[in-house]
């Protein structure tokens, strides 16, 4: 089976006809090429080296991976497929006043993971043809900047006609406060089928597992799973209607007439739970706007617009939306213009973030590791803000922070002082360890970002579909999981090449695995498994194997 034909398919069915229902789509779910596809989608994730409630990551899924498919293929086809509890991870952020924000994260298992892609393949083409234009967050070929630049380009008006108010819209709780009866409804709008329908009642119903403790899920849908975001769009997608049907899509003359006679007209944005209303009228008539939008997300989707994160502020006084802060403002030529700026509040977060990275208590971990995870750091969040306006000023202040953060973090690891420091490790503005260079945010130029007329992702060449993507400000990734690792495996190289010390092949520096003679474990100080001596150079294979081998030796002795 070709999957990217039948996705398209599907979708050119549900584009065909609004109204259609499908009925016979559960096949697919356990179809050799399918769950094969959907595998391969999960593996490719970051997350895939977390395990699940059955503690199974992907490595160990692997190990008998056509026995475990297989076995997967036969419970869905049977009817006797039941996920797991999701794991529960409390993620902690420290904020900048000292504040601890915890967020619940819900990890389902690798075979869920794999069962809830399969689930997202079919439900996302039927649906990619009924969401609103206006809806951004969470969807292919579709970014925060395309909501940004949306807004930023109405933003702009005529004298007298311009958009004056934003309404910052935020729902209390919304991912765990989703009505699964509700859901399912609004889901049965497109799906018929039985099994398809109880699988994703399944989904919602699996459960949580915190610890010890098992907590049924009554409402919502958990952060961390595939099909979560996917789900949430299809109840928000009500929202985009009403706002769409009701307002958004009034024909110009319509909107012309509106203004002359004093009726607002409204613009909208969502992305997620993060929705932007821009108001040509009044402050009162804004205020109205908000009522409105609260009895809806009560009365219809059982939701609670959040009175104090809600607010009604004037264009020019300037809102954040998608951490970038938009405003009106007089531009050079001395006219009017709308603004993307990179927000203060941004520039603290990431001020905190460099000075964790090179704190004191990380002297432990590898210079060239370092380099890599502040590279990642700094290049994700330049990317993400090169399109604001006039970048470059805020570029030059974070470079110079992170030239001398970096400069004192190296000065602490090898206990030299700055002018030693600055011979010995710098490269005219950067530092660089042998082979890896810090990126600096000069490196990253302002950039115009072009905004795209939507199209259907499945029923287009894929040619067609943006290039770029715009990063998220993801920061994951940046510690060492064994500090000097990668300082030691430098060196190790340097000695001893890229020849595989079981096989006897060479390889290339990426291919080959630094492998403890004696297991790590074994040691009752890391320093003793790390020495010279007791380091070789493997293929992966061969590391596999080996790795394997010594799991089965050590679970014997203890």
């Amino acid at each position: 089976m070709d999957v990217g034909e039948k996705q398209k398919s599907i979708s050119q069915m549900a584009t065909a006809d609004q109204s259609l229902k499908f009925h016979n789509l559960y096949d697919l779910i356990y179809h050799p090429s399918w769950l094969e596809t959907a595998y391969q989608h999960v593996r490719r994730n970051a997350g895939s080296k977390t395990a699940g409630v059955d503690k199974v990551n992907m490595l160990m899924f692997e190990e008998n991976l056509e026995s475990n498919l297989r076995e997967l293929r036969e419970q869905l086809k049977s009817g006797t497929f039941d996920p797991l509890p999701v794991r529960r991870v409390i993620l902690e952020e420290k904020k900048r006043d000292g504040r601890i924000k915890l967020r619940p994260l819900g990890i389902p298992a690798i075979r869920d993971r794999i069962v809830q892609e399969a689930l997202r393949m079919i439900l996302e083409p039927i649906w990619e043809s009924d969401f609103s234009t206006y809806s951004y967050g969470f969807r292919p070929n579709r970014c925060t900047m395309d909501a940004v630049s949306y807004l930023w380009a109405k933003m702009i008006g005529h004298a007298g006609w311009a958009y004056k108010w934003v309404i910052e819209g935020d729902i209390s709780s919304y991912f765990d406060t989703i009505h699964h009866r509700k859901l399912m409804k609004l889901v049965q709008r497109r799906i018929k089928e039985k099994k398809l329908l109880d699988l994703i009642w399944k989904f919602l119903q699996a459960g949580v597992l915190d610890g010890c403790n098992y907590t049924e899920t009554l409402a919502g849908v958990p952060q961390g799973g595939i099909v979560s975001p996917l789900l949430a769009n299809i109840y928000l997608h009500e929202l985009d209607k009403y706002m769409e049907d009701t307002y958004v899509s009034r024909p110009q003359i319509v909107k012309h007439r509106n203004r002359k006679k004093g009726i607002p007209n409204f613009l909208y944005t969502r992305y997620a739970d993060d929705f932007v209303v821009l108001c040509d009228g009044n402050k009162a008539q804004a205020q109205e706007m908000k009522e409105e939008l609260s009895q809806f997300l009560k009365s219809s989707l059982k939701l609670e617009l959040s009175r104090e994160k809600t607010k009604i502020t004037h264009v020019t006084d300037g809102f954040q939306f998608l951490g970038f802060w938009l405003e009106r403002s007089m531009g050079t030529t001395g006219k009017i213009v709308g603004k993307i700026r990179i927000p203060e509040s941004a520039i603290q977060k990431m001020r905190h973030k460099l000075h964790t990275v090179l704190s004191p208590s990380t002297n432990q971990e590898s210079v060239s590791a370092k380099i890599m995870a502040l590279n990642r750091m700094i290049g994700g969040w330049c990317r993400y803000y090169q399109y604001t306006s006039s970048p470059s000023y805020v570029f030059g202040i974070m470079e110079n922070l992170i030239f001398w953060d970096m400069a004192h973090w190296i000065g602490r690891k090898y206990k030299l002082s700055i002018p030693k420091v600055l011979r010995k490790f710098r490269r005219s503005n950067t530092f660089a360890y042998k082979k890896s260079i810090l990126i600096m945010p000069s490196a990253y130029k302002a950039k115009r970002y072009k905004q795209r007329t939507w199209k259907n992702p499945y029923l287009v060449n894929p040619k067609e579909l943006r290039r770029e993507v715009v990063p998220s400000l993801n920061d994951s990734g940046i510690y060492e999981a064994r500090p000097g690792r990668a300082d030691m495996r430098s060196e190790v190289l340097e000695r001893k090449g890229t020849v595989c010390a079981v096989c006897g092949k060479e390889y290339l520096e990426f291919e080959v695995q630094i492998d403890h003679i004696k297991p790590y474990a074994s040691f009752k100080r890391g320093e003793e498994a790390n020495r010279m001596g007791n380091l070789q150079v493997l293929c992966t294979s061969c590391h596999r194997a080996k790795t394997k081998k010594d799991r089965r030796v050590l679970s014997r002795v203890r």
